[in-house]
């Protein structure tokens, strides 16, 4: 497989901090998006974001080619164990499961033709857009919308709240943190969803695309891009577009966190564009 586009940003500016990652290879084409934390804490000085990104893209580049995504799966979280008792945290992210370094990931297998997505993430092929927007961020989407909203009717301004930590990211954060119990959860479909995270995973919380003989380029995405089109150029464009007319994250873009200060958007970012060779 061939790379035709590749671009990767962090959020801040600051590629160090990045929990972005791509994987290429001739079997494999993935993007993982590390999750924000929301605990503050810090394995070997990096975030749970990254560390979750790197381990997989770690298992990832250790496959033979051939692998299902419950085999990939198996991989993934056979790292995942070395790691919680490297970390001395197999009893704590049974107990608090949003300490668990987490990651959304959309990977696409030669060999099956499949791309299979868990969590939020992108693909784009012959003019249509697939995404895994989960239900449960949509609800604290809009209810962080609602709080910064009510913020500019109370006459603030939205340079003043651009300056300042995200008010509405702070009160929905400890809902937040108890999102993290729907996680790999099959009990409650509406507001259960997939992530990667050292645990089994339901089959049903798994998104895949079966993509037909004849398409040959598309285009995988972290969620940093509200929407990705059919090439880097045309999605940046639409991002800008997008940053400049919500910066707040609260209209168009509604999101759980808005652009904190001194960031130049967001999220982190990642767009590849493949090539089947």
């Amino acid at each position: 497989m061939e790379l035709i586009e590749k671009f990767i940003q962090s959020k801040s500016g600051n590629m160090e901090l990045c929990e972005d990652i791509f994987f290429c290879n001739e079997h494999f084409a993935a993007v993982i998006d590390g999750a924000t934390s929301v605990s503050d804490c810090l394995y070997d000085e990096k975030t749970p974001g990254r560390i979750a990104a790197e381990l997989i893209w770690d298992a990832i580049s250790s496959l033979k080619g051939q692998e299902s995504i419950d085999e990939i799966i198996t991989v993934i979280n056979e790292k995942y164990k070395v790691l919680y008792k490297k970390l001395n945290l197999e009893q704590e992210v049974l107990e608090t499961p949003y300490l668990c370094p987490s990651a959304s990931m959309i990977i696409y297998s030669k060999y099956h033709h499949k791309v299979w997505m868990i969590g939020d993430c992108q693909l784009y092929f012959d003019g249509k857009l697939y995404q895994n927007i989960k239900r449960i961020d949509e609800i604290f989407s809009e209810a962080r919308s609602i709080i910064v909203r009510g913020e500019l009717v109370k006459g603030r301004t939205v340079k003043e709240l651009l300056s300042e930590e995200d008010i509405g990211f702070r009160l929905i954060k400890p809902f937040i943190q108890k999102q993290y119990n729907f996680q790999n959860a099959a009990s409650d479909p509406d507001l259960s969803y997939a992530v990667v995270n050292g645990f089994p995973i339901p089959s049903e919380l798994i998104k895949t695309i079966d993509l037909s003989e004849d398409v040959k380029v598309f285009s995988l995405a972290s969620d940093g891009y509200p929407t990705i089109l059919g090439s880097l150029e045309a999605s940046e464009k639409e991002l800008s577009r997008i940053l400049e007319a919500d910066p707040l994250c609260i209209y168009e873009n509604k999101s759980t966190k808005g652009i904190a200060k001194d960031n130049i958007s967001f999220d982190d970012r990642t767009y590849i564009k493949v090539r089947i060779s």
